[in-house]
């Protein structure tokens, strides 16, 4: 893998159809504050944030909402996520350091092993990074093929959907539950090769998502209206 490289695999370039241009308006869209239309800095915060993170040269891949746009699903983010392995964590660590972000979580626990999500923050922007920091499968296998992407001009290895799919199973907060049905419903991820993943490393939750992505292509119907309720005339007062 070569975090350096800036080409998109060709697989990404057919599945958006529109090519570059379509990538960059779904990644352009996590910039933008919906409500003012102003720039939210994230995207000067990322190139920060990834170009300490090459420069240190440990194995990462991005994930969440900026992985999601990238591979032309965006959906709004305030922050970025990355994801390394337990033995690279102090690296990694140091290095978002060195490049002027803040630890505003805890980095480390009592006996000193590096906490499984550490938030920082750039003073500069506000703007949040997530270090999720893993000690096997899914997130193993997710950096491990996680190919080399350009986000918002600076080139990084970025988590497949496939790769989503699988780490988006072990969460149940709502807007990953959403994240994983909108993966399903796009059609551009490739279903059969996420459940053999999952099945060489985690067979027993097999039966988890299948679940899920039957639920996510059958939807349970929306709860029928109530009756209309007829107005009642108001009556004026004779003066």
């Amino acid at each position: 893998m070569n975090p350096g490289a800036h080409a998109l695999a060709p697989a990404e370039r057919e599945r958006t159809g529109g090519g570059w241009r379509a990538i960059i308006d779904a990644v352009d869209l996590l910039e933008t504050d919906p409500v003012t239309g102003k720039r939210t800095g994230l995207a000067r915060t990322v190139r920060k944030a990834l170009r300490a993170m090459r420069g240190c040269r440990v194995p990462f891949s991005v994930i969440g909402a900026t992985a999601l746009a990238v591979r032309g699903l965006p959906r709004m983010s305030r922050d970025l996520d990355l994801v390394v392995l337990v033995d690279d964590a102090d690296v990694a660590i140091d290095a978002l350091r060195d490049a002027g972000l803040r630890a505003s979580t805890p980095t480390h626990d009592d006996d000193g092993a590096p906490e499984p999500m550490i938030v920082f923050v750039d003073p500069a922007t506000d703007v949040e990074v997530d270090l999720l920091v893993a000690a096997g499968d899914p997130e193993a296998t997710v950096i491990g093929e996680a190919q080399p992407t350009a986000v918002f001009g600076a080139a990084a290895p970025v988590a497949s959907l496939e790769h989503l799919l699988l780490l988006y199973l072990y969460s149940n907060q709502p807007r990953h539950l959403g994240d994983f049905a909108s993966i399903v419903q796009s059609g551009r991820a490739d279903l059969k090769k996420a459940e053999r993943s999952l099945a060489l490393m985690h067979p027993e939750m097999l039966t988890t998502y299948r679940r899920r992505v039957k639920e996510a292509k059958t939807p349970p119907p929306a709860p029928p209206r109530p009756p209309a309720r007829r107005s009642t005339p108001t009556r004026r007062r004779k003066g």
